[in-house]
């Protein structure tokens, strides 16, 4: 019996060490599908060295401008690091179009818009003196007083020659000389009258020039608002005008920032695919087009057994610097 449970005990501990040898996986073959890729590069591993962690076998599709972006040939011997594709003719290009964009924006966003200059206020109306008409006025008033007196003494005269003609045996030369005297004061009658009436003229006169001044102070004063409103309104033009064009430089400035932007994200995007392992270029296979234009290739590397033997899988290159240049990483799965 006891030879038999030394049987049953060795029995459990070969089934111990099988169960432990068959749920053991190797670590390096999951690091890479947590590696992250370019979406231009994928490398596929077709055959793998149990004994290792590189491939026998490396198969990457790149995706390219134009062929002469592939810098291997069929039968290529490359060493690692050494570049498979380079986009540089479109990168040439890009960077070329960014140069134009940024001297562009610069120029936009130098360009100065000058903002109107607000009308002058028009200057005010000077205002007319205070009238008088005293002078007119008195004038007047003493032409209807010399009116008035010479008036009364030609009456008084009048009285006088009819009581003298009424005198029998008068003397014809008294009669005679106060008869000269009527007429002398009917001749100052009349000039007073004229007087008079040239007196009440001037002061019309004046009323009158009084009133065609008023009446162009009017018109002046009406002219003065009508260019100040004038004014007003080209400098309300001038300033619409003038935020207009600020509107359109803003605008023009934001389409050739997001122009310029969506540049250097092609730039960007533009990763150069390098070597991950020395060896030699088996095969080039053309793949077809994408709508985009870009080509799509997948090169086949065999691995030399001395780069397969003692080295583990590099990573990819996150690029800190931000060259856009990338290494292509290998595994087990799609990279």
């Amino acid at each position: 019996m006891e030879w038999f449970s030394n049987l049953i005990s060795y029995g459990l501990a070969a089934a111990g060490v099988v169960f432990v040898s068959t749920n053991s996986i190797p670590v390096s073959n999951n690091q890479s599908d947590n590696l992250s890729i370019s979406p231009e590069t994928i490398s596929q591993p077709t055959q793998t060295d149990t004994a290792t962690t590189s491939p026998r076998r490396l198969s990457v599709t790149v995706k390219v401008a134009e062929p002469t972006d592939l810098k291997i040939t069929e039968g290529q011997e490359i060493k690692q690091g050494d570049i498979i594709s380079d986009r540089a003719t479109e990168k040439t290009r890009l960077t070329s179009q960014q140069k134009q964009l940024q001297l562009s924006l610069e120029r936009l966003k130098a360009a100065s818009v000058t903002p109107p200059t607000p009308p002058a206020p028009t200057p005010l109306v000077k205002a007319l003196p205070p009238v008088s008409y005293l002078e007119h006025e008195a004038a007047v008033e003493k032409s209807k007083a010399a009116i008035a007196s010479i008036t009364s003494e030609l009456d008084l005269k009048k009285q006088e020659i009819d009581y003298l003609s009424q005198i029998p045996n008068l003397d014809p030369i008294i009669l005679e000389h106060e008869q000269t005297k009527l007429a002398e004061l009917k001749r100052n009658h009349t000039a007073a009258v004229r007087d008079y009436q040239l007196a009440m003229g001037k002061l019309q006169t004046a009323k009158d020039n009084r009133k065609y001044q008023e009446y162009q102070a009017s018109v002046t004063e009406a002219q003065r608002i009508e260019q100040m409103n004038q004014s007003r309104l080209n400098y309300q033009r001038q300033l619409a005008e003038y935020e207009q064009r600020l509107a359109d430089r803003e605008f023009q400035v934001s389409q050739l920032q997001a122009r310029l932007n969506d540049v250097d994200n092609q730039i960007a995007s533009l990763s150069v695919v390098k070597a991950p392992y020395s060896g030699t270029v088996r095969r080039i296979r053309w793949l077809g087009q994408s709508p985009d234009g870009s080509l799509t290739a997948s090169v086949t590397l065999m691995v030399n057994g001395r780069e397969r033997r003692g080295l583990q899988a590099p990573e990819f290159d996150t690029d800190p610097a931000g060259t856009g240049d990338r290494e292509l990483g290998t595994g087990n799965g799609e990279q």
